[in-house]
This record gives structure tokens, C-alpha cells and sequence, in this order.
């Protein structure tokens, strides 16, 4: 791509092996898909001591000077992305967005959890656009960090379509994996998908749940990476929990498989504050692949009851609803409605021909 055609770049503020990258690079296919020319500058992955920040600032300097372009879109406002693109527009008019899609800082207590919220609060009042989105975080942006309304544009969670098909190669697939763990064609296999990180809640479940795999002829997989890969490891063992394999990290393409071969996927989140204003890009996979799908209802996730399996909101009730599930082979089908839900609402395709108009506005 030249230089001078180059129209829009989009900065993550987190590490290549995060969920904010993957917004990132699927918010910029669908541009480019779009008609936009897009730059998407892929950061390096996650570093001790958080070192990737550093790394990230220099290489961002970087390529907003080596690029030309009329729109910037950082995705978290984090100073890592955001000052980059205020020095850059002293010497060059362009519009910035700043894409605000969770509540980082409400994860942990303590003085990491002030830094990080500190840091980020003095920089999108600066900005064009300021998106977000679950409807939740709108009135939290006004008063957090003090945004004019009219900035704020919603740009939903999508799902890239292209990669969740059933064309992918599975066909000795399932039959490899059973044998690398050792388990029967009968055993029902349970998906949970996550970036493993301070978010990913999986604590509880690995708390809760080995009851029911040593009680049942049931396997837990969980799929994906993450900076707490290995303390999770270590808390499964802890726990004994011998019927559960972690895979690391996976591409989209990989975690499909796996999605694709399991009898349910789960999604539980803690009910805690910042949990309201998440939203779930994995429920939004399984959907998309039409998979079962068994959740509790805390706070987006009560948008898809019509669309999952879903139990209230402590992990007792959650517990007995997988249980139920399995026992019973139940299905109503509501994970096809959820198919044809997820396609028309967040399909990224369709989201960023709306966006695409607000940030040419």
C-alpha cells in the first residue's frame, strides 16, 4: 500500500495476544472491506513488568510519522496510543477516535488499578469521536472523563464472519484430540474460550466444577492464552482437577475447532460492577458457529436469554444448568436463532458501514 493513499490507522493499546488487538484488526477488515485504505499497526506481544507499553509508545511514534493519514483510531486510552496521536497532530490535521470498550481499572484493587485508571483519564475529552460498546459505558465516559455527548458514538462488539463457516478442515480433527487426551467418543466436551487475563473469571468456575466432571462423563477444554495462562494451570492442579486441558494460545481459526467439535460452550461472568459494562466477544463466536451455549445473566449477557441456555446469575445455578444440559441433550434450538441474531446485529461487516459514515462525517 502507498503512503499517500493510505487513509486510516488503527492503534491497539494492548499487546498482539490481547482482545484489544483483535477489535483492532477486525474493526479494520471491515473498513477495508469497506472501501477505506487501512493501516493496522500490530504491537508486539505481552512483556514482563509490562514493558510492552514502552515498546508500544516508541513504535506508534514511529509509524504515525512513516504514514499517511486523515483518520486515527486508537482502541484504549492508554497514553501508549493516545499521546503518539496528539503529537502527531500538531504538525497535521487529523481526526482521532478513541475506542473505550471496558472499564480496565476495574479489575483489581489497589495502587495498579490507580495508575491505570490515572493514566487514562486526562485524554479523550482531547479527541473527534469517542466510541464505546455496551450502552452501559456512555454515561460512565461522560463523567469519567468529562466527554462532550456529542462525540460519543456506539460501535458494538461485532464478529468477523469470515472466519466462523464449517468449512474449516476438522474431519480427523476431533478424533486426533480425544486420543491426545485419552478420552472416549462418548465424553461431552465443554468449550470455554478466553483471552486469560485478570478479566476472564475462570476462577470460579475451576472452583466449582470439577464436582461434576468426576461425577459425569464430562471434559472441560480451555482454549486460548494469556498472561495468566500458567497461574491458571496452576490453580487447576491445585484444585486436582484432572479432566481439563489448557491448549495456549490459538488463532481465530484454531479456536474454531475446537468451538466447532465440544458439546457446549460456557460464558459465566462474576456479578460484580464492572462485569455491567462488559460485552462478550466469545458468546458472540459460539454464536456465530451455532453452538449451544450456556451462560448466566449478568449484565449484557441477559440481552441473549432468548439465545442460550441461560441460568441466574450465581455459579450454583450455573453449575446445575451445564449439568442439566448435558444430562438431557436438551436443545430447543434457540442457538440457530442466535445464529441468525448474531449475523444481523454484529456482524462487523454490516457495523462498520455505519461507523464508516461517522468517521468520514
Amino acid at each position: 500500500m502507498q503512503n499517500s493513499k493510505l487513509t486510516t490507522i488503527i492503534l491497539s493499546s494492548l499487546p498482539r495476544n490481547s482482545g484489544c488487538f483483535l477489535r483492532a484488526k477486525y474493526l479494520g477488515k471491515a473498513l477495508a472491506k469497506n472501501g477505506l485504505n487501512v493501516k493496522v499497526v500490530i504491537p508486539p506481544a505481552a512483556m514482563p513488568f509490562m514493558l510492552d507499553f514502552v515498546v508500544t509508545f516508541f513504535l506508534n511514534l514511529l509509524y504515525i510519522f512513516k504514514y499517511k493519514f486523515k483518520i486515527a483510531i486508537a482502541i484504549k486510552p492508554y497514553p501508549n496510543t493516545l499521546v503518539p496521536l496528539l503529537i502527531k497532530r500538531i504538525f497535521t490535521d487529523i481526526k482521532i477516535c478513541v475506542d473505550i470498550d471496558d472499564i480496565d481499572f476495574g479489575y483489581r484493587k489497589g495502587i495498579i488499578n490507580t495508575i491505570s485508571r490515572i493514566i487514562q483519564k486526562p485524554f479523550p475529552k482531547y479527541f473527534d469521536i469517542v466510541t464505546y460498546h455496551n450502552p452501559m459505558l456512555k454515561d460512565f465516559i461522560i463523567n469519567e472523563y468529562n466527554v462532550n455527548e456529542k462525540k460519543l458514538s456506539q460501535l458494538p462488539q461485532g464478529v468477523d464472519f469470515d472466519i466462523y463457516n464449517y468449512k474449516t478442515k476438522i474431519k480427523n480433527f476431533k478424533k486426533e484430540l480425544l486420543k491426545k487426551l485419552g478420552i472416549n467418543s462418548k465424553t461431552k466436551i465443554i468449550i470455554y474460550t478466553a483471552h486469560l487475563n485478570i478479566a476472564a473469571d475462570l476462577d470460579i468456575i475451576l472452583d466449582n466444577i470439577n464436582n461434576l466432571l468426576e461425577k459425569r462423563n464430562y471434559f472441560l477444554i480451555i482454549a486460548g492464552g494469556g498472561p495468566m495462562l500458567n497461574f491458571y494451570k496452576g490453580y487447576a492442579k491445585k484444585r486436582n482437577i484432572k479432566k481439563i486441558y489448557f491448549t495456549g494460545y490459538l488463532v481465530p481459526e484454531e479456536i474454531v475447532k475446537y468451538s466447532i467439535i465440544a458439546d457446549v460452550a460456557i460464558v459465566y461472568y462474576k456479578d460484580k460492577p464492572v462485569n455491567y459494562y462488559r460485552c462478550s466477544m466469545k458468546l458472540r463466536e459460539y454464536l456465530a458457529l451455532k453452538k449451544k451455549v450456556v451462560s448466566n445473566d449478568v449484565g449484557e449477557l441477559k440481552k441473549f436469554k432468548k439465545y442460550v441456555y441461560q441460568s441466574k446469575s450465581d455459579i450454583n445455578s450455573f453449575i446445575k444448568k451445564l449439568d442439566f444440559f448435558l444430562r438431557n441433550n436438551y436443545s430447543d434450538k434457540r442457538e440457530l436463532r442466535g445464529y441468525t441474531f448474531v449475523k444481523e446485529t454484529y456482524n462487523w461487516d454490516n457495523i462498520e458501514k455505519k461507523f464508516k459514515k461517522i468517521l468520514l462525517a
